[in-house]
């Protein structure tokens, strides 16, 4: 980071502090509650993980199922940014908002309401597994605490390849047990509906756990105009191994 961005980086962990005493004040629990359990499916969070890959231009992304947390690791070109946090109103009307800022708000991104969004509310469903998001990026690595304040983390993962974009969450939720979770989240990772058919980008996703290896990829088999629209034959597959 540079020096301008580690200053915004500091104000944008005190004003998140701020902001998270009044979240966890008794009159407002319901408003995480609500942004958390806004999807009842179990293991959501994997798709909107999956969709803000794509965003970021990923071609292939995969997830690594440990007994405590969850690895989810993609190639995707476009870095974390963090902005002024004075100026977050300008930023988002502008498209010019951090992504660290996006992250570490509730509902507020520059994407269109259209968009799933890069980090938008959809985000918040980790926390029905993790307290603690851990993101490793080429330019920055910091953990999300107490739902939206970012600190810095000192140390990168030892095996992450330069390129890559690594989040860690870890099974640390305060009703979930590290076992229920592992469950849930290799359940939803065995079967996935179509989960790269509607990406832009994402041509495979892989996935590892319990002696379980899978990967979805999909293929382009042809492609015809018609009319103003271009016609795509895909084909969309599941190899699973082990037991």
């Amino acid at each position: 980071m540079t020096e301008q961005e580690q200053k915004w980086f500091n104000e944008l962990t005190k004003d998140r502090s701020d902001s998270a005493c009044t979240l966890e004040k008794p009159s407002m629990r319901g408003v995480q509650r609500s942004v958390v359990d806004k999807y009842s499916d179990q293991a959501h969070f994997i798709y909107e993980l999956l969709q803000n890959a794509d965003d970021v231009k990923a071609t292939s992304a995969r997830f690594r199922l440990e007994k405590d947390g969850l690895f989810f690791i993609h190639n995707g070109s476009v870095r974390f940014t963090v902005s002024n946090p004075q100026s977050e109103d300008a930023d988002t009307n502008s498209a010019a908002l951090g992504h660290i800022n996006s992250i570490t708000s509730i509902a507020n991104s520059n994407k269109p309401e259209a968009s799933i969004g890069k980090f938008g509310v959809g985000f918040k469903a980790v926390f029905q597994y993790t307290q603690t998001p851990h993101i490793y990026d080429p330019g920055i690595r910091f953990k999300i605490e107490r739902f939206i304040v970012p600190h810095l983390l000192e140390e990168d993962l030892r095996w992450r390849e330069a390129p890559d974009t690594v989040f860690w969450f870890p099974f640390d939720h305060k009703v979930k047990t590290p076992e229920e979770s592992f469950d849930d989240v290799l359940e939803k990772l065995k079967a996935l509906d179509l989960p790269v058919l509607f990406l832009s980008h994402l041509k495979t996703v892989a996935f590892e756990g319990d002696g379980i290896t899978g990967q979805y990829t999909k293929k382009v088999k042809g492609e015809r105009q018609q009319g103003d629209m271009a016609v795509q034959q895909v084909a969309v597959s599941l190899d699973l191994s082990g037991r």
